[in-house]
């Protein structure tokens, strides 16, 4: 992703956990993010075909390329608040912020590159075009092996995660953190792997890191500590579904998920995790890394 502004860009202008992410320079297959301050004039422009209306977007279609118009909560208020130019394939955006934002971007710490709520509104489209998604899920790298821990907010991600990461301190074994909530996957040529994202509301706890992804656990809090293989592919499909992180949903990129979730249901174990708060959990994680011949750590 390469940033563009007509206003000047330092390193107090994003928030420092964007630091672990910042490359030289451009790769093969680089998204443009270019932002303007100063609203167009739309007056008398044709938008194309409304596509979707609820606050805070309307997004229109026309010779391929999206308008975003940021809109009120209020349906009688007119008031443009942001203005997004995309291109078909989601690689180029042009995004014309209004006063507020102006203050906002001079303001600095920004959380987010388009300055949208969070980026995974742009990330979710693009990874579908490249055989990924992004899952609500924390992440760890267990000696070089990705596991998920995939789950809705309150479910106990982050707890899993932590009692992970507290017995591997425990016993020496290397264990690191993704992120808490919002976790990238994809398969490229070698497999499938599993990378950190910054898309994190509130906690910087974020890392830059990736590794093979090895196994996905979608959590049930218990009063038990057991992993059970999931050999139905049509329940895996319906857990992933329930936690895929979603942008402006078109049919194409229903299509293009579709085959990353069969895929994914085809190629990389899942397990149903049930625990508790005791820490036992990370035994039976251990265990099945070991089965799965990736690790020979003992908890």
């Amino acid at each position: 992703l390469q940033v563009e502004s007509n206003l000047k860009i330092d390193d107090s202008t994003f928030h420092s956990k964007f630091a672990a992410f910042r490359v030289n320079g451009m790769g093969d297959d680089t998204v443009i993010i270019k932002h303007h301050f100063g609203l167009p004039d739309l007056m008398g422009e044709e938008l194309g075909k409304e596509l979707y209306r609820k606050p805070p977007w309307a997004i229109y279609l026309k010779d391929g390329i999206y308008t975003y118009l940021g809109i009120a909560s209020n349906e009688d208020d007119s008031t443009l608040h942001r203005v997004v130019k995309i291109s078909a394939d989601h690689a180029c955006l042009v995004i014309y912020n209004d006063k507020v934002r102006e203050d906002i971007w001079r303001a600095g710490d920004l959380q987010s590159l388009t300055m949208f709520p969070s980026d995974q509104i742009l990330l979710a489209r693009l990874l579908a075009d490249r055989r990924g998604c992004i899952l609500h899920s924390s992440g760890v790298i267990v000696n070089g092996a990705g596991i998920l821990f995939v789950a809705h907010t309150g479910v106990g991600k982050s707890t899993a995660m932590d009692l992970l990461v507290s017995a591997g301190e425990n016993c020496e074994t290397s264990v690191q953190h993704l992120c808490e909530d919002r976790n990238i996957v994809r398969r490229i040529d070698v497999g499938w792997q599993v990378y950190g994202s910054w898309n994190h509301y509130d906690n910087p706890r974020v890392s830059s890191e990736n590794a093979p992804l090895r196994m996905i656990c979608f959590l049930e809090q218990a009063n038990e500590n057991t992993l059970t293989k999931i050999n139905d592919r049509r329940e895996i499909t319906l857990h992933i579904l329930e936690c895929i992180v979603k942008p402006f949903v078109t049919v194409d990129w229903w299509e293009k998920i579709f085959e990353v979730i069969d895929l994914l249901s085809q190629e990389v174990p899942c397990y149903l995790m049930r625990f508790d708060k005791s820490g036992d959990i990370a035994l039976e994680i251990a265990k099945m890394t070991e089965r799965l011949g990736k690790s020979e750590l003992t908890l």
